[in-house]
């Protein structure tokens, strides 16, 4: 039986835009790793294969490559995909115009709901591993 994953992938192009999530999380037990590229992002997923990666920025700024990759990564993992957009979004997307993520998260965020993502990634990736 495969284990369950404690790291979160921080994924930002701005470094900036992560460090109250990274100071939040890093409270916990979790192991945080935070990356501003793509590059480092895929190296990084396939060294050890988050339970969590959070993608800050508009996804218009990312590569549909990118994106699609993650996706494909995050279904064979069982790994939570979600994206983190500023409350001042010009505009909120459509679900068919989704590119793939889990869910959304709107900057900037409680602790609690941060935590409450957290908990809910680790038992869901835990729970389907052990099916």
């Amino acid at each position: 039986m495969q284990l369950p994953s404690s790291d979160i992938l921080l994924l930002a192009k701005q470094p900036h835009r992560m460090s109250a999530l990274a100071s939040v999380l890093h409270y916990s037990s979790y192991s945080i790793v935070s990356v501003s590229s793509e590059e480092q992002a895929l190296a990084r997923m396939t060294q050890q294969p988050p339970f969590l990666m959070i993608l800050a920025g508009d996804h218009q700024n990312w590569s549909q490559t990118l994106l699609q990759e993650l996706r494909v990564f995050a279904n064979k993992h069982r790994t939570t995909f979600v994206a983190l957009t500023d409350f001042h979004a010009p505009r909120w997307m459509h679900q068919e115009e989704n590119p793939g993520f889990d869910g959304f998260l709107v900057s900037p965020l409680s602790s609690e709901v941060l935590l409450a993502l957290v908990q809910s990634a680790q038992t869901r990736q835990a729970f389907c591993l052990a099916v």
